[in-house]
């Protein structure tokens, strides 16, 4: 499923929450960012990231993010903190 997803299933998203889970901890994390990559794959979509944001103080250590939305299901996704922004703290997950 992780291999056929593409940027454009993401970009409604932008501005919206997604329920996440990482370990034991569960929260909702905005969706700040669908953004292609310009790099090589093996992919059979272009690669892209997705940047989720924490606005409540919510952190995890880079690990398995279980990403669970309406429509595209449930994703295991992994996930790597990259820092705050000037809204709260980001991760971003690659698609390549």
């Amino acid at each position: 499923m992780l291999d056929k997803l593409r940027k454009e299933d993401f970009e409604p998203l932008v501005g919206r929450n997604l329920k996440v889970t990482a370990g034991d901890a569960t929260t909702e994390l905005e969706v700040a960012e669908a953004r292609e990559l310009k790099s090589p794959s093996p992919r059979g979509t272009p690669p892209f990231r997705l940047i989720l944001r924490s606005r409540e103080g919510w952190r995890a250590t880079q690990g398995m993010f279980r990403v669970e939305h309406p429509t595209l299901g449930t994703l295991e996704m992994f996930a790597v903190p990259v820092g705050p922004d000037s809204l709260g703290l980001c991760y971003e997950i690659l698609f390549n």
